[in-house]
């Protein structure tokens, strides 16, 4: 039976939620290390494409680099995180650490599919400038035309092209928006 001075784990009278900041690119390794240690450790992920070697391809990385959501009691596990491997901080106000209210937390995990968010592509409109990112035409501008075969394949004009546009026919993934 454990002390009064140190609730079981599974009491979360005490226990609330901190925001762990993480050296740089250890946020996996933080998260992993925690879960031995407290109760409840949430790194919430964001699936998003990037350019990639040329390319769009999907990438899988935290939501927030550098920090991790930890639900612990402060008073007997604040050493154990604070100078665990890897942490370089509790988020905190001067010297006291800032709990992280549980709505926040609970919102964020709403919005996600097993921690990992996705935040889904803004169509394109017809007629905005386009930018061909893979492909025989990469690096072509173009006007987008429309969604062929449900959002999939689209409809380009190429602007390139003298005789005032080639229409031509991609994949949705080889075109983005001309920022």
């Amino acid at each position: 039976m454990a002390p009064a001075a140190y609730p079981a784990m599974d009491d979360n009278s005490q226990t609330h939620w901190y925001l762990i900041r993480t050296k740089t690119g250890k946020e996996r390794w933080v998260r992993d290390q925690l879960a031995n240690v407290v109760p409840e450790v949430f790194l919430p992920m964001l699936k998003a494409k990037a350019p990639r070697w040329g390319r769009m391809a999907v990438s899988i990385a935290p939501l927030f680099p550098c920090y991790v959501f930890a639900r612990f009691d402060l008073q007997t596990q604040y050493f154990d995180v604070k100078y665990m491997a890897g942490v370089r901080a509790i988020v905190s106000a001067g010297t006291d650490p800032l709990a992280v209210p549980a709505p926040i937390v609970s919102e964020i995990r709403r919005r996600g599919v097993d921690d990992v968010i996705e935040i889904p592509d803004k169509p394109i409109g017809i007629g905005e400038r386009v930018v061909v990112v893979e492909g025989p035409f990469r690096g072509f501008e173009a006007i987008f035309q429309r969604y062929l075969a449900g959002a999939e394949r689209v409809a380009i004009l190429l602007s390139a092209v003298e005789s005032g546009g080639l229409r031509v026919v991609l994949s949705a993934s080889a075109v983005v928006k001309d920022s």
